[in-house]
């Protein structure tokens, strides 16, 4: 699975390219929403691991890894949120849904089991045939040194990601320059 880390720039990547306006508030109000935001909100899901750590049951990719959750989470926070920071509530559904559903593509896409997609309707779990992300095998233990084959990897998305969009804002900000 996706670390943090690779959840996070993909959904400080992706909000750069979804139509949110720019809101008339203070520097730090503006730094919460478009920066803070879709950072919070494509990592979200992983928090599954709180109820385990506390009950020695497993949550890990269960309800918080469908889409029946992303879209109640979507249209609850978007309630939440849509006066403070004075957005359309569809415009702020949409967006969260999608930052989250940007969460569901990326384990979607990495070995191992999957995802429950489509829980509570099945139980089973979806995972693609093509692989993106190397999966990390936590019964090896938190240290052990087959982890940097993924950590390495997602070092590199990353980095590719946020070359990417600086690249596509210099090139949108001067399009006849040659880059």
């Amino acid at each position: 699975m996706p670390s943090p880390l690779a959840h996070a720039v993909s959904g400080y990547v992706f909000a750069k390219f979804l139509p949110l306006t720019q809101p008339r508030t203070s520097r730090r109000r503006r730094w919460e929403i478009l920066c803070l935001y879709p950072v919070f909100v494509a990592t979200v899901a992983d928090l599954d691991f709180i109820p385990q750590i506390i009950t020695g049951k497993s949550f890990h990719r269960g309800l918080t890894h469908s889409l029946i959750f992303t879209l109640g989470f979507s249209l609850i926070l978007a309630f939440i949120l849509h006066n403070r920071w004075q957005f359309s509530y569809k415009q702020l559904a949409w967006i969260t849904f999608i930052l989250y559903g940007s969460h569901l593509v990326l384990d979607f896409f990495t070995e191992g089991r999957g995802i429950p997609l489509l829980y509570p309707f099945t139980e089973n779990f979806f995972v693609s045939s093509i692989t993106l992300f190397p999966g990390v095998h936590h019964s090896r233990g938190l240290w052990h040194y087959s982890h940097l084959i993924p950590i390495s990897f997602e070092l590199v998305y990353s980095v590719l990601l946020v070359w990417g969009v600086r690249w596509w804002r210099l090139v949108k900000a001067n399009p006849r320059r040659n880059i």
